[in-house]
């Protein structure tokens, strides 16, 4: 049998194991298309932790974004990359054509833990992440229709499905900062999404990602006379973040979701919820959706989910989740070069049978109810802090000027990202909001490390989170 290595280990270590100059970083850079941070980064902190480094700095920082939310293990999580290795050392690609055993394995699985009308369900993997995810959805709900007649998906306001040509135009500010003209403008349809502590029908009770006790969710008598009343011949889906991300961390009100069910369901438009930054775990359940269905009592699973992030362990990985009854697509509709390679799927798997084994999400839940309470506490002292939002770990802190007029405080926001690393912390804000007056909204720092954090890194958290509005409040008020 051949056996064929063109390279030993230690000539490949030495490749791989280096110190660019200043001036060889300065030069890549010149190269690179894409725009980068200021820093560089260096190394993850031991094996599954909170914590990783930056070039030229030897402490120790605490990440507050996961990396993009994708290290749900924490850095250095070795057991996913294992997986990886093991699986890369039988085979690491095929044709998307071949099934293979661990291909198998886990679409059984993804569909043996699905929530509510998924459980069961079907299947479709690629390696490209979430935008081409999110379009595998789109085109199941269009060849899913009896007659294919319907083309109009509604999206809805502040929302985030990806970067790609196409869902560039299904997200709201990326449309708006790209200097090219997205593809397929026309096919997509914006709706109002609720936003409890800033709502228009000035309910100023709901606190939390929970709507006011006062109010008759006008937001969804506003959908329903949209769909009903100008468009549900036209409308296949409905596309939406139950949670929303980087639109600044807000979640929908149960009873919303609830309606919203039963409202598509009368007019057979189909619910695909985007679960790119919710799903494994983050909530304090395995899903959002677990979430709802557990607060609410009842079932508010949509007809298709879509996932990635923390799916592949640190791997890119999308998953498309369908209800049991959606036929197969042809071999036409969905398929592409990356999209059977076992690789990350195996990733996959371990990355599942961790957070079963070891009650991951219920860590996300005690963890982030920790750090809820403790920056609720903060309130008191800094009346700047308007809103803390759950669940799990899934935070956003929204700040404002003032408690009454809760004008945004995005210079406020803008300042703790850059003065978080004198800290030794990294946060990440919402995406950018434009008003039509041209104003930038920016006013949510998000606080949403790995999964794996103990009590003591939770306190750490909250310590820095203080730290680092302490400081810049003080610079703030000088100027």
């Amino acid at each position: 049998m051949r056996n064929t290595k063109w390279l030993s280990k230690s000539e490949i270590k030495e490749m791989l194991d280096y110190t660019l100059s200043d001036e060889e970083i300065d030069e890549a850079k010149t190269h690179l298309l894409t725009p980068v941070f200021e820093r560089v980064f260096a190394d993850s902190v031991g094996t599954g932790t909170p914590y990783f480094k930056v070039r030229g700095d030897e402490r120790n920082i605490m990440d507050c974004t996961s990396q993009a939310w994708v290290l749900a293990l924490g850095h250095g999580a070795i057991d996913p990359i294992y997986a990886a290795f093991y699986q890369a050392e039988k085979f690491s690609h095929h044709q998307y054509g071949f099934l293979d055993e661990t291909r198998a394995k886990l679409a059984s699985k993804i569909a043996s833990i699905a929530p509510g009308k998924l459980l069961g369900g079907k299947v479709a993997f690629n390696n490209m992440g979430g935008s081409a995810t999110n379009e595998a959805a789109i085109r199941l709900a269009y060849v899913s229709q009896k007659r294919n007649q319907k083309q109009q998906i509604v999206v809805f306001s502040r929302a985030y499905h990806g970067s790609s040509l196409a869902m560039t135009g299904a997200t709201q500010y990326i449309r708006i900062a790209t200097r090219y003209r997205s593809f397929g403008l026309d096919r997509w349809e914006r709706a109002f999404f609720p936003y409890c502590y800033r709502c228009p029908w000035n309910y100023n009770n709901g606190l939390g990602g929970k709507k006011d006790k006062k109010c008759k969710l006008e937001c969804l008598n506003l959908f329903q006379n949209y769909v009903e009343e100008t468009s549900n011949q036209e409308v296949a889906a409905v596309l939406l973040e139950p949670m929303q991300g980087a639109g600044g961390q807000i979640p929908a009100p149960v009873e919303w979701l609830q309606g919203l069910k039963e409202i598509c369901s009368k007019n057979k438009i189909q619910i695909i919820f985007d679960e790119f930054q919710t799903g494994f775990g983050r909530t304090g359940h395995m899903f959002a959706t677990d979430y709802y269905n557990d607060i609410g009592k009842s079932d508010v699973a949509p007809d298709m989910m879509t996932l990635a992030k923390a799916a592949g362990g640190g791997l890119p990985l999308g998953i498309l989740l369908a209800s049991p009854d959606y036929k197969q697509f042809s071999e036409a509709e969905e398929h592409s070069t990356f999209s059977s390679t076992p690789v990350p799927m195996a990733a996959c798997l371990v990355v599942l049978e961790i957070m079963e084994k070891h009650k991951i999400p219920e860590n996300a839940r005690k963890m982030g109810n920790l750090i809820t309470k403790r920056v609720l506490e903060l309130k008191e002292t800094y009346p700047v802090i308007g809103d803390v939002r759950g669940p799990g770990l899934f935070i956003g802190v929204e700040l404002i000027k003032d408690p009454k007029t809760r004008e945004p405080y995005t210079e406020l926001a803008e300042a703790m990202k850059k003065d978080c690393w004198n800290h030794g912390i990294y946060f990440q804000g919402m995406m950018p909001i434009i008003k039509p007056s041209g104003e930038m909204v920016r006013n949510v720092i998000k606080i949403k490390p790995p999964l794996i954090i103990n009590e003591e890194e939770a306190d750490i958290i909250c310590e820095r989170f203080e730290a680092t509005l302490k400081s810049c409040l003080n610079d703030l008020n000088k100027n």
